[in-house]
Order: C-alpha cells, then structure tokens, then sequence
C-alpha cells in the first residue's frame, strides 16, 4: 500500500490517511512527471494542507515519488469530507524558475549546475562528466531547465531527468535486462497507434543575420509524403555542428513517438521510464522490443493498474 507524506515548509512531515483514488505520472522530461492523490479529510485542519510544499511517496519502503506540491483542494459532500492534493516531480522548480540572460566564455557543467539547479535544492543522482562548452548563451525568457536541457542535450548527448527520490540523472541509460510481457501477464488492454502529426519532414536553421541557412531533411518521411518543416533562429556564432545537432536532434525526437504501443496491466508499478520491455504475446502482431516513454499507475474503484506508453528502444529521448 502507497503511503503519502507531505512536507511542510517549517520542516513537518505529515502523514496522509489512507488514499481512496491516486495516480502517478512519470516521463522522461517531457512532460513532467505529476501526482494526484485523493483521501479523507477532517475539516477544519486545511492549515496542514496549506504548509505543504512537497510530496513523498512510498511503496514497500522504497521511495516511487517525490515531487512538488501545486494545489490542494477540500469538499464536503454526502459522503463526508475529503481532501485532493496533486503537484509535478522536481523537474517543476527548474520549469518555474526564469534564467536571466548570460553569456558564458567557456561554461562547465559545474558552473551551470551552481546557478540554475543547486539553488532550487537539487541534487545529482550520481557525479557524472561532461564537456565544457565555449561560447554558450542563455537567451532571455528561458527557464532554468531549458538552459539545463541545451547545455547537457545539445552538448553532453545526455537525457536530463529526475529520478524518485527528485535527484537530477544525467548519466547515460544503462539497459538491463527487458521487462518480459508474455502470455501471463495481467494484460488488460492493449492500444497500436501510428502518428504522422508532428513528424517533421524538415528543420531550416539560420543564424541572426539571415545568411547561410542549413537546411536537414527526414527524407524517409518525405518520401512517404511528409510535410511538416520548422525554422529554427540560432547566435550567429553558434558552431556548424551545433547548428547540425539542434536540426537532426529535432528530427529524430520528432519521430520518436511515431509508432508506439499502450499496454495496461493489472498491477503497480510495472516499469520505469527508460526500462526495455519485451512483449511476446500471442495473437498480437507488434510483439517485439521496446522502451518505456512513459508510466502512469493509478488506483481508484477499479482496483491498482499501470498504464505503460512504449516507443521504438532505438527513438531520441
């Protein structure tokens, strides 16, 4: 049984009674992973409520969620009163927070952890190394994760997320074996979808001064009739690989959610984001091997089920 504590900003830990209804939300980055959690309420003590800053969840003594606290609600009715306190995972603190405009000489990953993650209590998961970078720009009106984001995916080739316990993970995935769905699993539902919407089939990159546009093409998707093109505006003095990164980058997460399967089973908690799942079920015609894009576990009057949303194990994350 999910056991749901709030932290309070004078440092209380609060102990939710036991949960009616409950989902948890976990991606990779985009978007954010959230939280929603429904129980029963004593009215009357909404101040406890209203001290809450954060939300820890556990599941057998392990840690599944630690996130941010956005809202909370209370309504009395027939069936007495209840409380609904729903929020986002740590990512939200670095989403939230605008980054001034700067222009770095040479930045390194430490300097951009020190003003854009660290101030928000943020923590790696484990130390990792990365390039420094010459000539990186903050544009203004970015948030704190986009800057993070450009430096560690556009010049690390990392995957920034958050792990359970809300540290920062910027080390490469590290694939064990698959996940196994076969014939007994608790399968309850089962979606295939094919999406052309958002596929690009072009990206034209230019610099400020309009001259030397680089254009790269998904000439697969052209070829299958695809028309989705994107301009993107870059510093002028952005490196020709740069530019070459954020154009192909683009692409290939464009495609990323192209073809992609559902499954619901019968039970919590039955794989991460980022973890290989092998299905091999009988009757279905896209068995196969995949990755995790997304989970989202829930319990409500229809019992404790995890919804997983699986992608191509070789997609741009």
């Amino acid at each position: 049984m999910a056991q749901w504590t709030l932290l309070c900003y004078d440092g209380r830990r609060e102990t939710l009674p036991t949960a009616l209804e409950w989902e948890l939300q976990y991606g990779l980055g985009t978007p954010c992973d959230s939280f929603r959690v429904k129980t029963l309420w004593t009215g009357g003590k909404e101040e406890r409520l209203m001290a809450g800053t954060r939300m820890e969840v556990t599941q057998e003594g392990k840690r599944v969620f630690t996130g941010v606290v956005d809202e909370c609600l209370c309504q009395w009715d027939e069936q007495g009163c209840t409380a609904e306190i729903s929020g986002r995972g740590m990512q939200a603190l670095l989403l939230d927070n605008q980054a001034a405009a700067a222009d770095f000489g040479q930045a390194s990953l430490g300097e951009i952890l020190r003003q854009y993650v660290s101030p928000y209590g943020i923590g790696l998961e484990k130390p990792v190394q990365l390039p420094s970078v010459w000539g990186f720009s903050v544009h203004s009106g970015s948030s704190c994760w986009k800057v993070l984001y450009d430096f560690v995916r556009y010049h690390g080739a990392a995957t920034p997320r958050f792990t359970r316990e809300g540290k920062l993970a910027l080390h490469p995935w590290a694939d064990g074996e698959p996940v196994a769905l076969e014939a007994g699993a608790p399968v309850t539902r089962f979606l295939w979808k094919y999406q052309r919407y958002g596929v690009l089939s072009q990206v034209t990159v230019r610099d400020t001064t309009g001259w030397n546009p680089q254009v790269v093409r998904n000439a697969a998707f052209q070829a299958q009739g695809g028309q989705c093109s994107r301009v993107m505006l870059l510093p002028r003095k952005t490196a020709y690989q740069a530019r070459r990164y954020n154009a192909q980058f683009q692409l290939d997460r464009s495609k990323a959610r192209m073809e992609t399967v559902e499954v619901t089973l019968a039970m919590g908690f039955a794989a991460w984001p980022g973890d290989l799942v092998q299905l091999t079920r009988p009757g279905w015609s896209r068995n196969g091997r995949y990755r995790v894009l997304e989970s989202r576990v829930r319990l409500d009057g229809e019992g404790l089920r995890t919804t997983l949303l699986l992608g191509d194990p070789a997609a741009v994350l």
